[in-house]
């Protein structure tokens, strides 16, 4: 079904800015939003049936290129991964090179897997602008962030120039899709350089960095030692003349002129109850936009302590959703962390954490003006996802309690995903 205007009818539409409307319908025109209200007021072109339409999701933190680990399974239940030896498989089979040849096959069936799971919005990192190309033909809205790393100053000229170089090539052929901005990703304070961080913050370029995701990188910043710095040590990454911005992972990010950016925390674990207030939207400078990204499944596969999730929102920061990748998490879909978080926290609203799937993270990324949500005048940008056939007095809960699919994807008033609609 191609753009054009269209009405669509659903037993219930979540427009993710006001109360969900039961029996619903979203007409869209020229790949707009055009109205949305009750299926008394308007008819419908299209009855799709016993399903919810909600905004477009946004995966807040993904990894496109990576896949799953040869031989990698779960934890065991009860159990939990060591999340240093994690990074020690990643990154060996990184330098072995054994992935290489697979990392743009991987990003266009995790793109595939992605659209497919209701996302119209992510922020992918990835390696030298590597997933660009797919991204930037494909019916989605993204930011690609570039990775850049290296304690020793070799390392860190190495990945930037790669980085640039991308970015040189993005500019002189005038490549930058209507629908993907390129930025810069600082990978972590325990393996980048202080002035890797700062080079990015004078981009003016989207940043995303993983900070405060474990307590070793707190050991590590603190006190120079530990397993971190074993396995630095062991794949002869380790500088011993590198000192950390600072001790406090949220310097990383707000100190100095790093807080002249706009930054996506990946993680954001361990950052000091008492610094939470620096990640209000308030508190940066110049305009300039800071959010959290929480990937559920991933912080429990590696038995982290409880996400201050809660606290970071109670204290006005933006916390959205992520699925990082599928070398640690076992699917791509935002739903899936969704239903993950409710299972495992109740009383966190409905309406909050569809608000933290898809209106937080398009505010994050500055695309709020075009997703996030279904209202009039935006993109017309959603997913259609099949609800239980039973009743419930909060309408939230068919969406959480549930393990039924997104049936189908739209992208400025496109579908472009749904084998249920034979697309």
């Amino acid at each position: 079904m191609r753009r054009g205007a269209i009405s669509l009818r659903a037993r219930y539409v979540f427009p993710g800015e006001g109360p969900p409307i039961p029996d619903g319908v979203v007409a869209v025109d020229d790949g707009r939003i055009a109205w949305v209200g009750s299926a008394r007021e308007r008819s419908a072109d299209l009855d799709l049936g016993n399903v919810a339409i909600i905004p477009g999701l946004v995966n807040a933190h993904t990894h496109l290129e990576l896949s799953r680990m040869p031989g990698d399974d779960a934890p065991p239940a009860g159990g939990t991964e060591d999340e240093v030896e994690w990074i020690r498989k990643v990154a060996l089979g990184r330098i072995s090179g054994d992935w290489a040849p697979s990392y743009a096959d991987n990003v266009r069936r995790n793109l595939r897997a992605t659209i497919e799971a209701g996302t119209t919005l992510a922020a992918d990192i990835t390696t030298a602008g590597l997933s660009w190309g797919a991204i930037a033909e494909a019916p989605i809205r993204a930011v690609v962030f570039a990775e850049v790393l290296g304690l020793k100053r070799h390392r860190g000229l190495q990945t930037s120039g790669e980085a640039w170089r991308w970015l040189g090539t993005i500019d002189h052929e005038g490549q930058i899709a209507a629908n993907a901005r390129p930025g810069l990703s600082p990978h972590a304070p325990y393996s980048t350089a202080g002035w890797l961080y700062h080079n990015a913050a004078g981009s003016r370029l989207p940043l995303t960095t993983h900070l405060a995701e474990m307590p070793e990188e707190l050991r590590l910043l603190q006190r120079r030692d530990g397993p971190l710095r074993r396995f630095l040590e062991d794949i002869g990454a380790w500088d011993d003349e590198w000192e950390p911005i600072s001790h406090s992972p949220a310097d990383y990010i707000r100190k100095g002129e790093l807080r002249d950016a706009d930054w996506l925390v990946a993680h954001g674990t361990y950052i000091d109850p008492s610094e939470f207030w620096r990640l209000r939207p308030e508190a940066s400078t110049k305009g300039r936009r800071v959010a959290v990204a929480f990937c559920p499944r991933t912080n429990a596969r590696f038995g982290h302590h409880a996400h201050p999730y809660r606290a970071l929102l109670e204290k006005g920061a933006i916390v959205c959703l992520g699925t990082d990748s599928l070398a640690s998490s076992p699917t791509l879909s935002v739903l899936d962390e969704m239903r993950f978080l409710h299972a495992r926290d109740d009383s966190l609203s409905g309406e909050l954490l569809l608000t933290m799937a898809t209106l937080f993270g398009a505010w994050a990324l500055r695309a709020e003006a075009a997703a996030g949500s279904l209202r009039p005048a935006k993109s017309a940008d959603l997913a259609v996802v099949a609800l239980p056939d039973r009743h419930e007095a909060d309408p939230y809960t068919l969406l959480l309690e549930s393990d039924l699919p997104v049936v189908a994807t739209m992208f400025e008033g496109d579908f472009v995903a749904g084998s249920w609609l034979g697309i």
